[in-house]
């Protein structure tokens, strides 16, 4: 994966909660511009050390479930307490395996809407993982991908570790996907919502058997 050499540290984990992340991944910025009303199950892919869910709660209908895939069990077991500290109820986390291609667990309800921040950018190929995790969609759901901008920021991962916008709209196309709409966040950092093109002549399996 591109980015394992740095998301894997404990720095990097730190960093996540820091108010250097906060300030170009403002929460009370970014999530109400998201459309909520029809989410009633709510995947956080790779949530990290869980930097946006409480401000989930802030957002969604009382109902709604959210759920959390990781691949470093350290950081779900620090989700969990902070499930326990925030009382947050309907939060479901659980381990996915890091792999290039990586797959929902069947035992999950199809989501409705798949939150992404700073984890597409780490894999070679996003559009793999955008087809992968798109299997897992409900039939009308999306996928909002927030990221970092190909530039030097005032903190975060080098440069070599991101992938531009207009990159990554390359990856989101190839993998049969459309951009709903942007995001606005800051020079640094972009957002798009994407949701399956019917219209689109890609075909997701020529992505699977690609050659890697």
């Amino acid at each position: 994966m591109r980015g394992e050499s740095y998301y894997t540290e404990p720095s990097f984990h730190k960093y996540l909660l820091s108010s250097a992340r906060s300030e170009l991944f403002p929460p009370d910025e970014i999530l109400p511009q998201i459309h909520w009303g029809d989410v009633q199950d709510l995947l956080d892919f790779g949530m990290g050390n869980g930097y946006f869910l409480p401000h989930f709660y802030k957002v969604i209908s009382p109902d709604t479930s959210v759920w959390g895939a990781e691949c470093q069990e350290e950081l779900i077991d620090y989700c969990l307490q902070v499930k326990i500290k925030e009382k947050l109820e309907r939060f479901i986390p659980f381990y996915i395996d890091r792999t290039e291609h990586p797959l929902l667990p069947d035992w999950i309800p199809p989501m409705d809407l798949i939150f992404c921040s700073c984890v597409l950018s780490t894999f070679a190929d996003p559009a793999l993982a955008i087809s992968g995790i798109g299997r897992g969609l409900s039939p009308n759901g999306r996928i909002v991908l927030i990221d970092w901008e190909r530039i030097e920021a005032p903190s975060g991962p080098d440069v070599a570790q991101k992938v531009s916008f207009n990159r990554m709209r390359y990856f989101v196309e190839d993998a049969g996907y459309r951009i709903l709409r942007r995001l606005k966040i800051n020079t640094y950092v972009y957002g798009m919502e994407i949701q399956s093109d019917p219209d689109k002549s890609a075909n997701e399996d020529q992505v699977l058997m690609r050659d890697y």
